[in-house]
């Protein structure tokens, strides 16, 4: 091979949609689970990889995709890639010194984040919560194995108190009333936890608010959040202490 070809076969694609891997190269990102509440991956301690609330701008939850070594390397610490534990002998995600091994090299396939050996990333045990363990598991494709990506440069800032979430169509904390569209127009409010209709009264139990954080609608009189209950396996409407989950 002459000088001219060796060196094309040495280059390496550096910017763009990586064909095979399906990741767009050096272009950093959060990690998004589609659980519901929109939590990101956060690498914390310096090593473990978990589920936290988005924040705007936080550097331990952004990440790029190396070409040279096909390694998902973390924004905040840069020689240091998504790694299954132990070689790939756990089930743990992590982040671990880049060496370019099977248990570091990740594919975006839709949705789904595949180790090329096919274990894919899920969050332990389902659960939409802060700090709950990011794992490789066998594809499934619940929602604890579907992901969305957020490129770091079409991140904006979240809405303040007073502004309006286009998405929830909903104003930052400020407190509403909701009227039933029945003749009698009566209010939501609470009975105990229990949601019912009622005439108005003044009272803070039938106030609410949207809370941004949590993408929440939270009563104003007990700071819970309104939940279908026993984890959306019901049809009932109440309040209950605040999960995120879809429900």
């Amino acid at each position: 091979m002459d000088g001219h070809l060796l060196r094309q076969a040495k280059e390496i694609q550096k910017e763009g949609i990586h064909e095979d891997f399906g990741w767009h190269i050096g272009r950093p990102f959060y990690i998004i689970s589609k659980l519901g509440s929109g939590r990101a991956l956060e690498v914390v301690g310096g090593r473990n990889v978990v589920l936290k609330w988005k924040q705007y701008k936080n550097i331990n939850q952004q990440f790029y995709f190396d070409n040279e070594s096909k390694t998902i390397r973390s924004a905040a610490n840069r020689g240091k890639a998504l790694d299954i534990q132990n070689s790939g002998r756990s089930s743990n995600l992590q982040i671990w010194n880049a060496n370019g091994r099977w248990w570091q090299m990740f594919k975006l396939k839709g949705e789904n984040i595949v180790n090329i050996q096919g274990k894919v990333l899920d969050v332990a045990g389902g659960k939409d919560a802060e700090n709950q363990n990011v794992m490789v598991w066998t594809l499934h494709n619940g929602r604890s194995q579907r992901w969305s990506i957020l490129f770091v440069d079409d991140d904006k800032p979240e809405p303040k108190k007073g502004e309006l979430n286009k998405e929830f169509g909903l104003y930052v904390e400020r407190d509403f009333h909701l009227a039933t569209g029945l003749p009698s127009g009566r209010f939501l409010g609470l009975t105990g936890r229990n949601m019912v209709i009622q005439a108005a009264n003044g009272k803070h139990t039938q106030r609410w608010y949207f809370d941004q954080r949590t993408k929440t609608i939270r009563s104003s009189a007990t700071k819970e959040s309104w939940d279908i209950q026993n984890s959306g396996r019901s049809s009932n409407m109440q309040v209950w202490r605040t999960n995120s989950g879809w429900w």
